[in-house]
């Protein structure tokens, strides 16, 4: 706009008022409203221009605070993320806003620690990215350790149920030998002076084969 006005030979401050007031937006309108309702005696253009520039300045923060608010830690280290704000930050605002913003986006109990230091934004990205990799290491060997607990416990129980199953059968056994045990068979007496068929069935053989003496052992008897 200033070199519009060099080169149009414009060098009134009416002039360059009035030139930037008719090219505003009504969102604009409203940031300089209290200026055109009670201008200023003298340097009116110059009273418009820093307060313009003013509310310039504090928009382009706020948008660059909303995009970058936006952003996470998720599974990136912090110096990532640092990295990643200043890219989108573009130098555009004050290093203490950026520091509160990153630090915002750690986890709590890395917000207090670093809650002590004064070091650089740089040297704190450093510092979270020492204290998440410990806090990683110790969740990991915790979940080791309850894992092995688990582990130690599951093989106590099964254990523990085979001896009494081992137990139960014993147990069973004893009782199924003592129920059923089979009785020692009489023996039977044979005479070897008789022959097969009144050995096997006695006075019921329906037949005899000599030498048998049965009928003469029981005509004696």
């Amino acid at each position: 706009m200033e070199s519009q006005f060099t080169l149009a030979g414009v060098t009134s401050e009416i002039t360059k008022f009035h030139h930037i007031v008719v090219a505003l937006q009504p969102k604009e309108l409203e940031v300089v409203g209290d200026i055109m309702l009670n201008p200023p005696a003298d340097e009116l253009y110059d009273a418009l221009r820093k307060k313009m520039c003013s509310q310039y300045a504090d928009w382009e923060e706020q948008r660059l605070r909303d995009l970058i608010f936006g952003m996470h830690l998720g599974d990136r280290k912090p110096s990532r993320l640092l990295l990643e704000m200043r890219s989108k930050a573009e130098n555009k605002i004050s290093e203490e806003l950026l520091k509160s913003l990153f630090l915002q986006r750690l986890p709590t109990h890395v917000q207090q620690i670093l809650a002590i230091s004064n070091d650089k934004l740089h040297r704190l990205a450093e510092m979270a990215d020492g204290i998440m990799a410990a806090a990683t290491d110790t969740v990991a060997i915790r979940a080791v350790t309850s894992e092995e607990a688990n582990l130690q416990t599951t093989l106590m129980e099964i254990s523990s149920r085979l001896s009494r199953l081992e137990a139960s059968s014993r147990s069973r056994s004893r009782e199924s030998g003592r129920r059923f045990r089979p009785r020692s068979a009489s023996k039977e007496v044979r005479n070897p002076a008789h022959c097969w068929y009144h050995q096997r069935f006695k006075q019921r053989a329906q037949q005899c084969r000599p030498p048998c003496s049965f009928q003469l052992t029981t005509l004696l008897n």
